[in-house]
């Protein structure tokens, strides 16, 4: 049997935030940018950011992932120039731990707002809400979405053992049918190919191969449901939060679900040295982890109060009322609650382009 990954038992070697920076200084705005990704979706977030300012004054730092030149990047800065960001240039390996962490020790600023290639912020002032809810006492981290999904539940009921999602979901075949359709439109986007491509392209045999290897780990790392964590696509924490925490080397995706939704997430790490995980939702409204499932943000409803969307949260609104259903269940359990999509919703790849 696989065992789980060596830890750091100590907390992470980060330097120290310089002296003389505090909370009075700006919030260091931090978005990745994948070159795989293309123009067209980069595009769509800086529409996004010019259409709904952050509210505060902020130093933007595009994360560069996968540019071979500052020239190959060329197109991606003129199209931000306006906004005058600074850009730091990373390899495309690993994940966005693997930019995230170096850009911090690199910058040293008072705290990162951290959000995804796939971000899109949704109302005016976003920053500034999410600025404010981490600047409450105990506070170690705010976001735009939390969840109490648990991989650990999820494979045991997909073996068909006991399980806190038992007599919740729909039946096996139908769960993996579901289950395959999102994998295969998460493989279109990584691929930046045409859904219907995307589906004669990678089978269920191989997908399903491809997950056979993590079980393991499925069972010993991850929490039974609730597993409650914050998620990171679109995140805010400060530099000294982020020095205490004990995290992997992040070698592949598994590591990655591991340190969001783990026994040693991040929102796991926090709570036992007494700091908090607050979700924030558009009208600037803080919800601690047990009222997650009522904060209306993610896989919930309309997801109305959505402060900022991703991948994610498009996956929900593109999808049908049974993949709604799915996903609200695998999120929120029995205080799952849905809402029949309205007609004519755009699919995940039009969203993320900025195609309402």
């Amino acid at each position: 049997m696989s065992r789980p990954r060596a830890w750091r038992r100590t907390p992470l070697q980060l330097p120290d935030t310089p002296p003389g920076v505090g909370g009075a200084d700006p919030p260091c705005l931090v978005h990745l940018v994948r070159e795989r990704n293309g123009l067209r979706w980069f595009r769509a977030f800086a529409e996004a950011l010019r259409a709904h300012p952050p509210g505060v004054a902020c130093e933007l730092v595009l994360a560069m992932k996968g540019f071979s030149s500052r020239a190959q990047a060329a197109p991606y800065l003129d199209e931000v120039a306006d906004l005058a960001p600074e850009a730091l240039f990373f390899p495309d390996r690993g994940f966005e731990w693997g930019v995230y962490l170096p850009l911090a020790a690199r910058l040293r600023r008072d705290r990162y707002c951290f959000v995804n290639s796939h971000a899109r912020p949704l109302v005016d002032d976003w920053l500034a809400k999410l600025d404010a809810a981490l600047a409450r006492p105990d506070v170690g981290q705010v976001g735009a979405t939390g969840s109490w999904a648990s991989v650990h539940s999820w494979v045991m009921g997909l073996a068909g053992l006991p399980n806190a999602y038992r007599g919740l979901l729909p039946a096996r075949r139908v769960v993996r049918e579901l289950s395959m359709e999102i994998q295969r439109e998460a493989a279109s986007l990584r691929i930046g190919s045409d859904l219907n491509r995307s589906r004669s392209t990678v089978s269920a045999t191989r997908l399903r191969l491809r997950s056979v290897p993590r079980v393991p780990r499925e069972f010993l790392e991850f929490e039974p449901f609730p597993a409650r964590h914050l998620r990171t696509n679109a995140f805010m924490i400060s530099h000294a939060a982020l020095r205490e925490l004990c995290l992997p080397a992040v070698r592949n995706k598994m590591d990655i679900y591991v340190l969001e939704s783990g026994r040693q997430s991040l929102t796991a790490q926090l709570e036992r040295i007494g700091l908090r995980s607050l979700v924030v939702d558009c009208a600037g409204a803080v919800h601690g982890p047990e009222q997650w499932d009522r904060s209306r943000t993610m896989w919930q409803g309309e997801q109305e109060r959505l402060l900022v969307a991703d991948n994610q949260t498009f996956c929900y609104t593109a999808g049908t009322f049974a993949r709604r259903s799915l996903l609200s269940t695998l999120a929120w359990g029995v205080g799952a609650d849905p809402c029949p999509p309205r007609d004519g919703q755009p699919n995940v790849s039009a969203l993320l382009a900025g195609v309402q």
